[in-house]
């Protein structure tokens, strides 16, 4: 991997004991993908967080044939997190024309062809990446194909992609790709679809007599905060819609966990791969954000990490989704307006907040 230099002249926010638990991993999706990768790394820590997620398309690293890959963009970004001691997730997505079948986009049509990716993938940064997000939100069209979403398919793709990553670093973390926040939906027109996640993870059980238990170390979730205050019930109302059904809200990973409770797959974590809310922005689609003020996104960013540090023990690590998308997309694009820093890079009042919310003391062993 290409070196890239230690960050030594920033420092993270004094720790504090508040007399909550620690999460074990606080995080950042960020894109480092040809990027200032000094400032990304640098603000991570400025703000005391220790975990960025980058998503790789598959797509652009084994581009034309199985086994011609090009790591030359990504040699860089583990280089720059990891030389930091920052830890690494890094999210699978889009499997390259090769390796589709019969499909237009999406998954493989073999799912050992992910297998060995992974295992290539995990061998490459043993010891430098920590953890791996198998696949993103399979429960949607636009990542699985309309007419196609399948969760028996999808359990299939996470046993290939956990043994992978197993052969090629036995000590990284596996985590269960996350699911969109949805309900059922179809319009065909639009090629839009989507299977309600709560319903979909019990499908993912349900397949096989439940070997999805054998298929990841920790479950990723997408808590949907939209218009709605991590603190509100489910149901509750605010702002002008986008109430009432439970992917809606940020608690909706309760639902989730109670299907793993009901499925014998208590043991494991869960890990919220993405969670963050929109303000104002030009998307349509997204037009729930214009309920959020940025003293909102702050608040409600911190009110998050408050609440599953205090009632949810099961979830271990969570990463803001996001932190540098505006200098990467533009205003017209529904990312933007989720990202905590500026095109500049500079901090949006989100990043100030969670820069100064109390993270917990680490916990240190005791001195016989």
């Amino acid at each position: 991997m290409t070196a890239s230099p230690a960050t030594d002249d920033v420092t993270s926010p004094p720790e504090v004991d508040d007399g909550l638990r620690r999460l074990e991993g606080y995080g950042f999706q960020a894109h480092l993908y040809n990027q200032d990768r000094r400032r990304i790394v640098d603000r991570t820590i400025e703000a005391g967080f220790d975990w960025l997620k980058q998503q790789v398309e598959w797509s652009q690293t084994e581009p034309i044939e199985k086994g011609g890959f090009d790591w030359r963009e990504l040699d860089k970004v583990v280089a720059a997190v990891s030389s930091a001691d920052i830890n690494l997730l890094l999210s699978v997505v889009r499997a390259p024309d090769w390796a589709l079948g019969d499909r237009p986009h999406g998954p493989p049509g073999d799912p050992l062809d992910f297998r060995d990716f992974m295992q290539a993938l995990a061998g490459r940064y043993q010891g430098h990446v920590q953890a791996y997000e198998l696949w993103n939100e399979a429960n949607l069209a636009r990542e699985w194909g309309y007419g196609r979403i399948d969760a028996g398919e999808f359990v299939e793709l996470m046993l290939a992609g956990h043994q992978g990553v197993k052969a090629g670093d036995p000590e990284a973390i596996t985590v269960g790709g996350a699911l969109t926040p949805a309900g059922d939906v179809d319009i065909p027109d639009q090629q839009v679809q989507a299977v309600d996640d709560v319903r979909f993870l019990e499908q993912i059980y349900a397949y096989r007599d439940g070997i999805a238990r054998d298929a990841f170390d920790a479950w990723g979730v997408h808590p949907g905060g939209f218009n709605n205050a991590p603190t509100q019930e489910i149901g509750s109302e605010r702002g002008s819609g986008w109430n009432g059904h439970g992917s809606f809200y940020f608690q909706r990973y309760a639902q989730h966990r109670a299907v793993m409770e009901a499925n014998g797959d208590a043991d494991k974590p869960i890990w919220l791969t993405e969670m963050g809310w929109s303000t104002a922005n030009a998307d349509p689609a997204y037009g729930f954000g214009a309920d959020n003020s940025e003293d909102d996104q702050a608040q409600f960013l911190v009110d998050a990490f408050r609440l599953i540090r205090e009632s949810a023990p099961y979830i271990t690590h969570a990463f803001v989704w996001n932190l540098n998308f505006q200098s990467v997309v533009g205003p017209q694009d529904e990312k933007f307006a989720f990202g905590v820093l500026r095109p500049d890079g500079s901090p949006r009042p989100a990043f100030e907040a969670l820069r100064e919310m109390t993270k917990g003391a680490q916990t240190r062993p005791t001195l016989a």
